[in-house]
């Protein structure tokens, strides 16, 4: 079997968490209530709506949350790569 590279899917995964912020930052900011409501369905019946804030959401915020989402696709898809050639055998 093929090894993957492990540089490879760490900036695909981090690529992928960051089109997916992107777009959650874009649908909280349209439909606040809506996305609480869509992710209280993940939580299986617990009410998230304490969690909401109060505060306006700010560029800082996003740019923050995107940094630390690209670095843990990096690392994350860097240790499932690892992981995948370490078990799979040629």
């Amino acid at each position: 079997m093929n090894k993957i590279s492990a540089s490879s899917v760490g900036f695909a995964t981090a690529a992928t968490l960051a089109v997916l912020n992107a777009v959650c930052a874009i649908a909280v900011a349209v439909w606040p209530d809506g996305v609480m409501a869509f992710f209280n369905s993940f939580a299986h019946g617990l009410d998230l709506t304490p969690l909401k804030s109060n505060q306006p959401f700010s560029l800082f915020q996003f740019v923050c949350g995107l940094a630390g989402l690209v670095l843990v696709g990096i690392v994350s898809g860097a240790i499932f790569a690892f992981a995948y050639n370490s078990v799979t055998s040629e």
